[in-house]
C-alpha cells in the first residue's frame, strides 16, 4: 500500500512483521498521513512487508527473521528483510527525501537495519519507531533518533512477550579496566510503555473491545508516536 500526498519532503515507511495480513497496517498508515495533512504537512506513506505477508510460508519468514537478528547482533548487513526494505526505499523514496521508519514486530528489525545502511550512504533519517519489537542492537549513529514502544495490558498487567526476545547487550570495559557484559549497551535511548488492550498483535486495533480510558489501541499508539515525532522534528530544526 502507498499513500501519496505531494509535494513532500518526508517519506514514511511502515513495515509489517511476521505472518501479517496484507491490509493489517492500512488504517494506521491512512490515519498517520491524515495527522500530517491536518498539521499542514505533506508526506508519502508506504506499507511494506520485508518478510512477506501471511500468504508466504511461516517457516521461510521465521528463518529470515532469525538470520536478520543474527546479522544485527554481529553488526553485519541484512540479506533478508532489512535488504528488502532498503531496496524498496531506494525504488520509491524520490530524490533528497527525509525518511521515517515505523516497524511492528520483526518489521522493526528490518527498519533499523535498513535505516542504518541508508544513513551510512548519506540519506537523512528523521526517526525510527520500533513497535512491539524484539530487542536488537541500535547503531550509535541512530540512537538519539529511535523510539522503542512496547505495551502492557492494563486489565491483567500482562506484557507483550515479543520485546523479551533478542538482546541489547554487548561487552563493555568496566571502570577497573576489565570487560563485562552490559545488557543495555545497544539499547534505544527513548523507550515508552503503552496501555494496550490485548497483546502483541493489537497495537493497531481501532474498535471494541480494544479500548481503554476512551481511547482505542490505535489512538493510543498514534498519539504516542505523533507526540514523539513532533519533539524529534523540533530538535532537528534546532540543530
Amino acid at each position: 500500500m502507498t499513500i501519496h500526498a505531494d509535494p513532500t519532503d518526508i517519506v514514511i515507511y511502515v513495515s509489517a512483521g511476521f505472518a501479517t495480513a496484507s491490509n493489517f497496517l492500512d488504517d494506521f498508515a491512512i490515519k498517520l498521513a491524515s495527522r500530517y495533512e491536518q498539521a499542514g504537512r505533506h508526506v508519502r506513506v508506504h506499507v511494506h512487508f520485508p518478510y512477506g505477508d501471511w500468504d508466504r510460508t511461516k517457516h521461510s519468514q521465521l528463518t529470515e527473521i532469525i538470520r536478520d537478528m543474527w546479522h544485527n547482533a554481529h553488526r553485519k548487513q541484512s540479506v533478508y528483510g532489512g535488504k528488502s526494505l532498503r531496496e524498496f526505499v531506494k525504488a520509491t523514496r524520490g530524490n533528497g527525501q527525509k525518511l521515517i521508519f515505523i516497524g511492528h514486530s520483526a518489521g522493526a528489525i528490518a527498519s533499523i537495519m535498513a535505516a542504518e545502511d541508508l544513513a551510512l550512504e548519506g540519506q537523512e533519517i528523521l526517526g525510527v519507531i520500533q513497535i512491539g519489537s524484539p530487542r536488537c542492537a541500535i547503531p550509535a549513529l541512530l540512537k538519539h533518533k529511535v523510539l522503542y514502544v512496547h505495551a502492557t495490558n492494563p486489565r491483567n498487567q500482562s506484557r507483550d512477550p515479543i520485546p523479551r526476545l533478542g538482546t541489547w547487550g554487548g561487552w563493555s570495559r568496566t571502570r577497573i579496566g576489565i570487560y563485562g557484559w552490559n545488557r543495555v549497551k545497544h539499547a534505544p535511548i527513548h523507550q515508552l510503555m503503552l496501555p494496550i488492550i490485548g497483546s502483541h498483535a493489537d497495537y493497531f486495533r481501532d474498535h471494541n473491545p480494544y479500548i481503554w480510558e476512551n481511547a482505542s489501541n490505535l489512538q493510543t499508539t498514534m498519539n504516542a508516536i505523533w507526540a514523539w515525532l513532533q519533539i524529534l522534528e523540533k530538535d532537528v530544526e534546532h540543530d
